[in-house]
């Protein structure tokens, strides 16, 4: 019963709050960025727009034949 009058983190949080959160989340989201290019600039692209459309193609065949049925 005590549980249904806790306030949620939506009625809780203030917008202050809320910045510094989405800041912390971009923040995050930035190294992994910044870890990646460091990746691509030495090793080169994970795959060419090119191949990446072809695996796209394919994997949409691969979920249309329903092999994960």
């Amino acid at each position: 019963m005590m549980n249904d009058m806790m306030p949620t983190i939506e009625e809780a949080i203030t917008p202050d709050i809320e910045a510094q959160l989405e800041h912390e989340e971009w923040e995050r989201g930035q190294e992994e960025r910044d870890r990646w290019g460091a990746v691509e600039a030495e090793h080169g692209p994970l795959l060419t727009a090119k191949e990446w459309a072809q695996h796209c193609k394919d994997l949409n065949k691969w979920f249309g034949d329903g092999t994960c049925k």
